[in-house]
């Protein structure tokens, strides 16, 4: 059985918060983009804290066996991006967050805290 869309940015929202991921994001993109649905951002306090984060989302979604088509980013750890075809999951430092201002593209909708 497949994970309804809303559920699957509720879990992967959720998963980032309990690991303490920074100003999470949810954007609806549906209907505005061409290859994905909706984007989770986050920022982690240090290129350590993104690898945990990102490999603790890889865990969890192959736990509840939500497919992973991508991943991005995994060396350097500056910018994360774990691509879910629907959820498109970036991971920053707050340095290259504030650089790129990803989140300024879209129209912003925090996700509910836990």
């Amino acid at each position: 059985m497949e994970i309804e869309l809303e559920e699957k940015v509720a879990m992967l929202s959720s998963w980032l918060q309990e690991k303490k991921a920074s100003s999470v994001i949810c954007v609806d993109v549906r209907g505005k983009c061409s290859f994905t649905e909706y984007l989770v951002i986050c920022t982690g306090t240090a290129t350590l804290h993104n690898r945990a984060l990102a490999d603790y989302i890889l865990d969890k979604s192959k736990e509840n066996k939500i497919k992973v088509l991508g991943k991005e980013g995994l060396e350097a750890c500056t910018w994360i991006l774990l691509d879910m075809n629907d959820v498109i999951v970036h991971i920053f430092t707050e340095e290259t967050l504030n650089m790129y201002k990803i989140e300024e593209l879209w129209t912003n909708k925090l996700c509910p805290p836990l």
